[in-house]
């Protein structure tokens, strides 16, 4: 049996969308100092509740609504960003980010994929994700730059393996709109510890920081989640829902 259909996802990648930054400043990566994993959820919901609205009359805020719909999905289930050290083309910079992996147990065959999350400022202008399966098989990566604007990876290396598992997830908090929290309170959730590592390379697009043509960070111990599905035949659960949207594939 295939893996969850609400993670199926292309082979075919390209720029999504293109349009300038809608302005905003930060000066780096929110999560640390007073925000907990759960007013930080906040933070990130109500960035995609703009997002949502804006792309009602832009459809280029629609990329940016799912990848922090992605982004929001660690922090409501209790995982706190960890500190990732990012090299670039310009320099060494300072990001945070989350790793989440979702397992499907169909008729006793297990599936499995890992999404690696990270963002360069607390207001989430720039971020990149990437997807890839048991086996390697890459599932897609994306830069998210100057707020809407999706850029697909021309070059990738990643990898992510499990080094432990804690305690349930704590229940989001109240209020968040974001539809994939809610679905994905249907799995069962563990906080967990990831090893993992990432080199991309994007093609230089005019008007975006020349320093986003390589985004890399070597293997680094990331906190995040491990989501399994309902066993039930045909069950599935919305989870990474930039890259299950964004590209269409079947396995």
């Amino acid at each position: 049996m295939c893996f969850s259909t609400r993670l199926a996802l292309a082979a075919a990648i390209g720029i999504v969308a293109t349009t300038a930054a809608c302005g905003g400043s930060s000066t780096g990566p929110g999560g640390g100092g007073n925000h907990t994993p759960g007013t930080l959820a906040q933070h990130f919901d109500t960035l995609y509740q703009h997002a949502h609205a804006s792309s009602v009359s832009d459809t280029n805020f629609i990329f940016r609504a799912q990848a922090l719909s992605d982004l929001e999905l660690a922090a409501a289930f209790g995982a706190a960003p960890t500190n990732i050290t990012v090299t670039t083309s310009s320099g060494t910079e300072q990001w945070k980010g989350f790793v989440f992996e979702e397992l499907h147990d169909s008729s006793g065959v297990v599936d499995s994929a890992t999404f690696i999350v990270a963002y360069r400022d607390s207001l989430v202008h720039t971020m990149v994700l990437s997807g890839f399966r048991a086996n390697g098989t890459s599932l897609g990566s994306f830069l998210l730059a100057n707020d809407t604007l999706g850029i697909a990876s021309s070059s990738r290396t990643q990898s992510a393996s499990l080094t432990s598992v804690g305690s349930s997830c704590p229940t989001p908090i109240a209020g968040l709109v974001d539809p994939v929290i809610a679905a994905a309170e249907t799995t069962t959730c563990t906080l967990a510890q990831f090893n993992a590592a990432l080199a991309l390379g994007f093609p230089a697009i005019t008007g975006v920081d020349a320093a986003l043509t390589a985004v890399s960070f070597p293997t680094t111990s990331i906190a995040g989640q491990r989501f399994v599905d309902a066993g039930t035949p045909g069950s599935r659960v919305g989870l990474a829902s930039l890259l299950r949207r964004r590209l269409k594939a079947t396995y």
